[in-house]
């Protein structure tokens, strides 16, 4: 019963966390993994100047500017999250939904979670070590190319 617990839990949180990412997706923010500060470190010295981050960050936010009139309104935010959160939905079901109902069943979210970490179990010992799960973590390049194929 406890496992179950732990498991809708998990589930829950993930869920959770993939949808309210959305709110902060366009807002500029400070690099803070290695590879995001090597992007903005247009000259390779280690430091990022506000003249290498200003532009990205400004054209972040801007493409939020539906109407190109350089003011990005509460509409066209609402319009963007909206949107963010129907592909979210969307590849949430399509992944959790097995039978294609509409519904995700408790059932369906242990299968799920089952898959994932069995997927990721490469040496099948029942534990997760931060290189398995690095190993089995889809890569955002890859998945374009994937389907591409």
């Amino acid at each position: 019963m406890r496992r179950d617990t732990i498991r809708v839990a998990a589930a829950a949180a993930l869920l959770t966390l993939a949808t309210t990412h959305l709110a902060f997706a366009q807002e500029a923010t400070l690099p803070r993994s290695e590879r995001s500060f090597a992007r903005l470190d247009a000259d390779s010295d280690g430091k990022v100047t506000i003249n290498e981050w200003k532009p990205k960050a400004v054209k972040r936010f801007m493409r939020l500017d539906d109407d190109q009139n350089g003011t990005v309104t509460t509409a066209e935010i609402d319009t963007w999250l909206k949107k963010g959160i129907e592909r979210r939905k969307e590849r949430i079901l399509s992944r959790l939904d097995q039978n294609k109902d509409g519904d995700v069943t408790r059932a369906e979210v242990d299968a799920y979670i089952d898959a994932l970490f069995n997927g990721a179990d490469g040496d099948k010992d029942g534990g997760l070590t931060l290189a398995e799960v690095r190993e089995s973590a889809p890569r955002r390049g890859r998945q374009g190319d994937a389907k591409a194929n």
